[in-house]
């Protein structure tokens, strides 16, 4: 054969040994699939551990931000299963709300009001069906192991009628109500929404010094950023320690449109904003609903529902302008009359709309409203009896409670949500809801039969609001915990075991979710909380739908670089915290994977005619680096099963790469690869081979199962590998299900159904492993010596001189052969000395 051809056929066998991931992922996802390997199964007598999973909003693509929190929470699944629990992990969809409703306007470019409800339902049924598979798609795609069969979706019958029913139960119980009051409002998407779902944003305005008279005709300088809220004027206020307003306190004066009113003194007023006297309009912001309710001023109401200036006689022409329109209207028109001191350019903070980012306004509508102000103290209570993750998180919660301002409005003014289970009687005025044995209801498509059950006149009329989708999410581990497929665990899983979620979402599906188990169940939803943070493009740069997700999109990185490349990125950052998006860390996840086949290829060729079983009773001899391996890969297990306990999986990564790229490929197996190469009729030196093979097995197979949590793909492939021709020096690798090496030995249908390695009949020894850090110490400094004098570290020497201690002398002695390998030394000699020094 020609040095070409040779050179030909040696690049071809390399191709052939080449990891194809994007390949074996897709067989083993399938494997997974249809073995069912993540199923739960009710029946099994283990512990259980549940997870309340996020049911992700059905409201544009998932991008690498969903990856992020999903795969940092699905190891926990792995690592409880692989531990001994029987773990339920099921996934939701939550596709009942605004939303899902202007995902629908996107796509058919149309708004639900234009073409009715029926049809804008059907619309809305049809796409949340085509992105809950896109949804399922991309899951499978990264290997999460939920199990598909639990599926729950919050549009479904079943949870319409529980929410419905649960609705019925708070509203009996006098804990929900409804009234006409003071409600944030988007004029964009037409709805009151709850406090939970406002956000601030920096906007671009003005700051308008209007001029206001006193009593005795002197000028008093009102400061405020909505001068056209003029109208809807109540009173002035100033802060009581105000030396410049003193005497003014409960005296009146005349806005610029005559109108007489009266100057009181809080402390909510800023002192050093503007001039320091501010007027309160029905409604500017809370602070004015807190004024207005407090100092029983007179409420009116001039914006409509659709954001436009209406019923102001003063000045007609900004009727039926929106506000930032009738703004500057009026701002022109009272600068004209001499009533503007200043107007200034700024930008400040602005409440939004967090759905669509439009700002706030403030106009009374009739709600719905779950009591919540009056379970401050019991929300606090609870909150300290579930184990927050990180610790630190706990304190938003907290902030956030003591911070409420008004009980949860939980009605929305759309189309597409579960529908409020309720009648109203025109003639008394009372509310019906029908029995639960008709739930779910929508009370908008009933054929309606009779008269109120009260007064026997009256026609009923149907309640056209729907249920905030937050209601509704409240409630998923009352979903989880009432589901067929839960068997004879069904309605015993109150509370959940964990709950992971975002920081973002603690005001929202946290609180709302326990004081839900507050009403029903008189405990806390789950017992523990897992937060993530944020995956960033940039500085607060949040990757999100709004964003459109950014560059990245997972599925593209999915298949250029792999599932498990794009895993293991997820797990570099720490828990609770925000991470910037690093290319490189992929990367490096593309290396890992690479290395574990290239590792579990070198490991089988050295395993081929090694047998697990038959050595498994035999009283073996370990050599000492052999003991070393073992004892190290047991204390890795030990330290990782350690933090992954308190959800630590990024210190969990770290303490798994240490031992796998330094302590297993870096140093035991240059080590062990002389006692690995032994002639199997070697007699003589047999033994020192089977104490590797041993070592590599076990050390292997615990390896395995680490990396399983974080690279599930790699690990399953080398798992069910063997060599294609164990008989000859051939080292291409075959996989399959039901087949390999690891597979035939273990017995064990999946890596990722094997045990975690905890095996407490292993006593770590630490002489064993502080010996040979001292051994390794002095291999590291052969091998800088031959680098520093331009030796090859596989070019032989003669002498290996090593000078050190009695006591180092007798801890390295059982290691003088393997160093004696490392070095290539014929020859090593001992010698006394106060420090180790090495030459050659």
């Amino acid at each position: 054969m020609t040095e070409n051809n040779s050179n030909n056929k040696s690049i071809k066998n390399e191709e052939k040994q080449r990891y194809n991931a994007l390949e074996r992922e897709q067989y083993w996802r399938r494997f997974w699939d249809k073995e069912k390997i993540y199923k739960f199964n009710p029946n099994e007598k283990k512990p259980l551990y549940t997870i309340d999973t996020p049911p992700p909003t059905i409201s544009g693509f998932l991008h690498m931000g969903h990856v992020f929190s999903y795969t940092q929470a699905e190891i926990i699944a792995r690592f409880k299963r692989m531990t001994g629990y029987n773990v339920r992990y099921p996934q939701g969809f939550d596709n009942n709300g605004l939303p899902t409703e202007r995902l629908t306007e996107k796509e058919i470019n149309r708004r639900g009001q234009d073409i009715g409800l029926k049809k804008f339902i059907l619309s809305c049924l049809k796409i949340t069906e085509k992105y809950k598979k896109i949804y399922e798609n991309l899951w499978k795609l990264i290997g999460l192991s939920m199990n598909w069969e639990l599926t729950y979706s919050t549009i479904d019958h079943k949870v319409q009628k529980l929410a419905q029913s649960v609705f019925k139960d708070l509203y009996n119980r006098k804990i929900i109500y409804r009234k006409k009051a003071p409600a944030l409002y988007c004029p964009e998407c037409y709805t009151s929404f709850a406090q939970a779902e406002k956000e601030d944003k920096e906007k671009e305005g003005i700051f308008v010094d209007l001029i206001f008279k006193t009593e005795d005709g002197k000028n008093l300088i009102i400061s405020t950023t909505r001068p056209e809220l003029l109208p809807a004027c109540g009173g002035v206020f100033v802060h009581p320690n105000d030396k410049r307003y003193k005497e003014l306190i409960g005296k009146k004066v005349e806005t610029p449109l005559k109108k007489k009113v009266v100057v009181f003194s809080d402390e909510k007023v800023d002192m050093k904003k503007g001039s320091g006297a501010v007027m309160c309009c029905s409604y500017g912001d809370e602070t004015d609903i807190y004024w207005v309710k407090t100092y029983n001023l007179e409420e009116r109401i001039i914006i409509n529902k659709e954001g436009k200036i209406e019923n102001v006689n003063e000045i007609p022409e900004i009727n039926g302008k929106t506000t930032e329109e009738a703004k500057y209207i009026i701002v022109k028109k009272l600068n004209e009359q001499g009533f503007v001191k200043k107007i200034e350019k700024i930008k400040h903070i602005v409440g939004v709309h967090e759905r669509c980012g439009t700002p706030v306004e403030i106009i009374l509508r009739d709600q719905w409203f779950v009591k919540i102000l009056d379970k401050k103290d019991v929300l606090l209570k609870m909150g300290n009896k579930i184990n927050w993750y990180p610790h630190y998180m706990k304190k938003r919660y907290e902030e956030w409670v003591l911070g409420l301002k008004w009980d949860w409005c939980i009605s929305r003014e759309r189309f597409f949500g579960i529908p409020i289970p309720v009648f109203h009687c025109d003639n008394c005025k009372k509310i019906i809801i029908p029995d639960e044995k008709k739930f779910p209801i929508d009370p908008k498509t009933e054929k309606i039969k009779g008269k109120c059950s009260y007064c026997k006149k009256g026609k009923l009329i149907p309640e056209k609001n729907v249920l905030d989708t937050w209601f509704t999410s409240a409630l998923t581990p009352d979903i989880n915990n009432d589901n067929p497929l839960n068997g004879k665990l069904n309605g015993k899983m109150y509370p959940m075991s964990m709950r992971p979620m975002a920081h973002d979402i603690i005001r929202t599906w946290a609180v709302y979710s326990i004081l839900m188990g507050i009403y029903r169940h008189k405990k806390q939803p789950w017992k523990d909380l897992m937060i993530s943070g944020h995956l960033l493009l940039k500085k607060g740069e949040k990757i999100s739908k709004k964003t459109g997700g950014g560059k990245y999109k997972p599925e593209d990185l999915i298949n250029t670089k792999s599932a498990d490349a794009v895993r293991y990125a997820m797990f570099g950052g720490i828990l609770g915290k925000d991470l910037y998006f690093d290319e490189m860390e992929i990367e490096k996840g593309r290396k890992l994977t690479t290395k574990i086949f290239n590792a579990g290829r070198f490991v089988l060729m050295k395993l081929k005619d090694f047998s697990p079983k038959e050595i498994k009773n035999k009283n073996i001899k370990l050599e000492e680096f052999d003991k070393w391996i073992l004892q190290k890969s047991f204390k890795t297990v030990r330290e990782m099963a350690k933090v992954l306990e308190k959800y630590q999986y990024f210190k969990a990564r770290k303490i798994f790469e240490d031992f796998f790229w330094s302590e297993f490929c870096d140093n035991y197996l240059e080590i062990a690869k002389g006692r690995l190469s032994i002639n199997s009729n070697d007699k003589k030196n047999l033994s020192k081979k089977i104490s590797a093979q041993y070592a590599t097995y076990y050390s292997f197979l615990n390896i395995l199962k680490m990396a399983a949590l974080f690279v599930p793909y790699i690990t399953e492939e080398i798992y069910h590998s063997e060599l294609k021709d164990k008989n000859s020096d051939n080292i291409i690798l075959i996989s399959e299900k039901n087949k390999g090496y690891f597979y035939k030995n273990e017995k064990i249908k999946s890596i990722h159904k094997t045990l975690w390695p905890l095996n407490n009949n292993i006593k770590i020894e630490n002489s064993v492993i502080k010996k040979a850090k001292t051994a390794l110490m002095i291999i590291s400094q052969i091998r800088k010596i031959k680098s520093t004098h331009n030796i090859k570290l596989g070019e032989n020497i003669s002498v290996l001189k090593i000078k050190c201690p009695l006591d180092k002398q007798r801890d390295i002695k059982p290691f003088l052969d393997d160093i004696a390998y490392i070095a290539k030394a014929e020859k090593i000699e001992m010698e006394e000395g106060e420090n180790i020094e090495i030459s050659i």
